[in-house]
């Protein structure tokens, strides 16, 4: 009889097929769980494998079938070998180790995984790499070999990958870049080499690179860059050359750039931006030229273009010239603080119809011309603190109809004129504190603003007199007629040196408003009672003389009688 031929007796028959289904069950609960689980100390979810821990110290034994991302994240895996990718790691996608505690990667190890398109090494003890390790990768579009201890780079080693559209060598030990290891590299788009030591640049470096649109070399030691250097580059985006040592630029040096749209230069040692550096960049939006040595501006360093914010401040500039800006039409945000500016001429910012906010802040204007800001139909914001501003013309601020705020805190003012003032109307907001007020008569056309707009100036009540010594630390906003006659008597020897005394501090000490005041009775009280004591001093020497001349009189009446008589 066959196995297959069953008794067909119907207990037999349902005890039998019971058995099958059981059978079958539990081969198929087996085979799912071989396939479908997951490693120790990893985590499968949906196409991406994540194994992570100290507790990882060798290479995941298989991979499930629908997996086509692994990342291994802070194990103790220090070697990868050929051997690691046999069991169905032929249809990884990407592959991932970072912070983890690998310092090899043996030769071939990836020669079976030809459809890696994302190959990442970050965080590791890598310092090098076989030449031929990426021999068979010509699928891979990015390779992330950041913040590992590579000193050199293989001339060879990135040539067979022929699709790579990303490469980021970013926070290694570089110091230099290998000559010509980019040239196979035709369709790279992405290159980081920032946060190295890298010190100089050739002109070979970036050639026949014309598909690259980002440039990183940001935080290296670059001093100089050959005027060459970047000819190639001309579908480039975005360059990045902050935090080096570059001290100068040649005037070609961007004329091939384009299409550049953003162009970061700060943290450098320039002194000096030549004529027509920025002339062929008609689609810059974004610059930064801060925390340079900058000391001036020629007429013709900016060319046309679509520049948004321009970034100036940390320089030297001690001038800023007529039409240096004309031509940022769309220019809407110009900082120039923290420079060492003493003038800026009347046609400084003409052109800039878009411009809304300027800042002056931290130099050492003492006053500005009267058109300065005339030109500007857009502007919002005017910076002027930390100045050394003592008069302003009353036009200034006239014919801006969008202008909200003047920040002139910190500065010299010791009064305002009334028609300075009437142009504030239209002002939401006007920073006045930490001047030196005097106050004199000169100072009444300012309290009696304040009284009436006290809502556009914060902390109104908060400006107090500097002179006279009489009424150092009074509130200009609570001042009264006669707290400003003790100006006019206090022309005392004693008084007149401490003016001269107090004079000579540029900026106001604040201090408690109570004893101010109280200062300023006890002087008022004493000024009066001194005035008394002289009234009467007159009064009796008057009395005297005259009582004498009567008594005079008097007596030579009565000669003149007793003569007559006779």
């Amino acid at each position: 009889m066959s196995v297959f031929q069953l008794p067909q007796q119907p207990g037999e028959r349902t005890s039998m097929d019971m058995v099958i289904h059981i059978y079958i069950f539990f081969s198929l609960f087996t085979i799912h769980s071989i396939i479908g689980s997951c490693p120790n100390a990893c985590q499968c979810e949906q196409n991406i494998m994540i194994c992570s821990g100290h507790l990882v110290i060798k290479f995941p034994p298989f991979l499930p079938p629908a997996t086509m991302e692994l990342l291994i994240v802070k194990s103790n895996i220090s070697l990868l070998t050929p051997s690691d990718f046999d069991n169905g790691f032929e249809s990884l996608s990407g592959f991932v180790v970072k912070d983890t505690e690998l310092a090899e990667i043996l030769p071939g190890t990836f020669d079976h995984t030809n459809r890696l398109k994302l190959v990442g090494f970050q965080g590791t003890k890598l310092q090098d790499l076989p030449s031929e390790l990426f021999q068979e990768m010509q699928t891979l579009e990015s390779l992330i070999l950041s913040n590992n201890r590579f000193q050199d780079i293989h001339p060879a080693l990135f040539s067979p990958l022929t699709a790579l559209k990303k490469l980021d060598l970013s926070k290694n030990l570089l110091t230099s870049i290998p000559a010509g290891f980019l040239h196979k590299l035709t369709n790279l788009q992405h290159l980081s080499l920032a946060r190295n030591s890298i010190m100089h640049l050739s002109e070979e470096t970036f050639q026949g690179q014309r598909s690259l649109k980002i440039l990183r070399l940001n935080h290296n030691a670059i001093k100089g860059i050959p005027a060459s250097c970047f000819n190639t580059l001309v579908n480039l985006e975005e360059l990045s050359l902050q935090e080096n040592q570059i001290e100068y630029l040649a005037p070609q040096l961007f004329s091939n750039q384009l299409k550049l749209r953003k162009l970061f230069l700060s943290n450098n040692h320039l002194s000096l931006l030549p004529e027509g550096i920025f002339l062929h960049l008609p689609r810059l939006t974004q610059i930064s030229l801060h925390q340079n040595q900058l000391q001036e501006l020629s007429t013709r360093v900016f060319g046309p273009m679509a520049l948004q914010e321009l970034w100036l401040y940390d320089n030297r500039l001690t001038h800023v010239g007529d039409n240096v800006f004309s031509n940022l039409t769309q220019l809407q945000l110009l900082v120039l603080s923290r420079n060492q500016i003493s003038s800026v001429s009347s046609g400084a910012f003409s052109g800039l119809i878009e411009l809304s906010e300027v800042s002056l802040h931290t130099n050492r204007l003492t006053s500005l011309e009267e058109c300065t800001f005339s030109a500007l139909p857009k502007l919002v914001n005017i910076s002027l603190e930390h100045n050394q501003i003592q008069t302003l013309p009353w036009k200034v601020f006239q014919n801006i109809p969008k202008l909200k705020q003047v920040d002139l805190c910190n500065n010299s003012l010791s009064s305002l004129p009334l028609k300075l003032l009437d142009t504030f109307q239209m002002i939401e907001e006007v920073i006045l504190s930490q001047n030196p007020w005097n106050c004199n008569q000169e100072i009444l056309p300012l309290r009696d603003w304040l009284r009436q707009n006290s809502f556009k100036v914060l902390n109104s009540r908060n400006l107090l007199c500097f002179h006279p010594p009489a009424l150092h630390n009074i509130s200009v906003f609570n001042l009264t007629n006669e707290d400003l006659m003790v100006s006019l008597t206090s022309t005392s020897p004693t008084s007149t040196s401490n003016r001269s005394a107090t004079s000579s501090t540029s900026k106001p000490n604040i201090a408690p408003e109570g004893k101010g005041r109280n200062k300023c009775n006890y002087v008022v009280q004493k000024g009066l009672s001194q005035n008394t004591f002289f009234i009467i001093i007159i009064i009796t020497i008057c009395t005297v003389i005259i009582a004498s001349t009567v008594i005079c009189c008097i007596c030579r009446m009565r000669n003149i009688h007793s003569s007559l008589d006779l």
